[in-house]
């Protein structure tokens, strides 16, 4: 898996945040605008990472386990 699509169904930009599960760092980020996005990260690793969409407040709208083969 190299592409993940998003759709941000809100009227305002939301932040998607790609965390190391062994170590925790960010190791990627992205803006999520209206309408569809389309992630590209094909310079992780392979392991499991967590994905984090924040909404403007910063509040966590969406938290799920990715696994990259």
């Amino acid at each position: 898996m190299n592409t993940l699509y998003i759709t941000n169904k809100t009227d305002k930009p939301m932040k998607a945040t790609i965390s190391d599960n062994y170590t925790g760092n960010n190791v990627l980020s992205y803006e999520l605008m209206p309408g569809n996005n389309e992630l590209i990260f094909n310079s992780l690793q392979t392991g499991a990472y967590t994905i984090c969409i924040r909404d403007a407040n910063n509040d966590i709208f969406y938290n799920q386990k990715l696994i990259k083969d």
